[in-house]
């Protein structure tokens, strides 16, 4: 089998770690294809293993280099496990593909170039398939809903993290923090708008992956951030926010909860899956809402420790692991089924 991992780049996204971690993990069982910038991410001996492609295939380049890997993708005959949804075989019946979310589906204006494909291209090729795997229940339901797939062909393993180690001497500071893309889904926005109006004016709000200019001299814009730093900053925020409108899974809010760190997120798609009982809901779309439920956990203390202790507990549920032993499990059982 071919697991096609082209589309890591040289910064990782939530789906770029993912399959970061698949490919390492399956390098020696399976023919692993990356491009040349996703090189720094493995060892001079892991790259004996792999095989390596133009880096103009890289979503360094972005549309084109996505034009590149989709038309790569469609030279690749043996049986393939495509890691993202936007890398897929028009013609090859002998493919799994992981789908990790549908936004430009539910969200065209602000994806008006993929839009078309997750309209109309991606669900012809997805009723071709009886094997397709998810990273959610929720987007499960919404596959067959929208894309009207059998329930029985779609298979959800949810992702998996790295649980860090545990450090208890941490001394938590007063910010609350954001990590994601500047993306409209992800509601920044009305963040910004209900950060400006809570009551407790020595918080600030850190924005990890966000580059803009701010009136309000709380609210720092700290953009693109090493791992090592994004742990202490998950470590020592005294609580973690994730307003989106959608995800399809959420790594964040776990990563957040590994952390010990007090989560606050949406009411909506994956959110409640992923957090069950150990987050505080908001209704995204609610800037009252969201004001009021920071208000309240900058004041509860113990409903902080609470939620920091439940949410360390769920968060070992989402392991690395766990993830790595339930795709082998699949795999061998289902990749002979192509």
């Amino acid at each position: 089998m071919i697991i096609n991992a082209t589309h890591i780049g040289r910064r990782l996204d939530g789906i770029g770690r993912f399959s970061l971690l698949l490919a390492k993990f399956f390098l020696k069982e399976y023919k692993i294809i990356i491009n040349e910038s996703a090189k720094i991410h493995f060892s001079e001996e892991e790259l004996e293993y792999l095989i390596i492609v133009k880096d103009s295939l890289s979503p360094d380049y972005g549309f084109k280099g996505h034009l590149k890997r989709l038309l790569f993708t469609n030279k690749l005959k043996d049986r393939v496990l495509n890691l993202s949804q936007l890398e897929i075989n028009f013609f090859n019946k002998k493919q799994i593909i992981v789908i990790h979310d549908i936004i430009p589906l539910l969200f065209p204006k602000y994806h008006k170039k993929q839009y078309h494909f997750f309209k109309y291209i991606l669900p012809i090729i997805l009723k071709r398939l009886n094997i397709i795997i998810t990273v959610s229940f929720h987007t499960k339901q919404l596959l067959v809903k929208y894309y009207n797939l059998n329930p029985d062909n779609i298979y959800v393993i949810h992702n998996g993290i790295e649980l860090p180690l545990v450090h208890e001497n941490i001394q938590k500071e007063n910010y609350i923090l954001f990590v994601g893309r500047d993306s409209p889904t992800k509601n920044i926005d009305n963040l910004i708008k209900a950060f400006n109006n809570i009551q407790s004016k020595e918080y600030k709000l850190y924005l990890v992956g966000v580059n803009r200019k701010f009136d309000n001299s709380n609210i720092k814009s700290l953009g693109y951030v090493s791992d090592e730093e994004l742990d202490i900053l998950y470590r020592k925020a005294q609580i973690f926010i994730l307003p989106s409108l959608y995800e399809g899974f959420g790594y964040p809010v776990i990563e957040a909860m590994a952390r010990k760190t007090a989560v606050i997120t949406s009411n909506v798609s994956s959110l409640p899956e992923i957090c069950g009982d150990c987050a505080v809901y908001i209704d995204p779309n609610d800037i009252n809402d969201i004001t009021m439920k920071i208000d309240n956990l900058i004041l509860d203390k113990e409903k902080r420790n609470i939620l920091e202790e439940t949410g360390f507990i769920r968060a070992k549920q989402f392991s690395l692991e766990n993830m790595l032993y339930k795709y082998k499990e699949f795999l061998d059982e289902k990749s002979s089924c192509l």
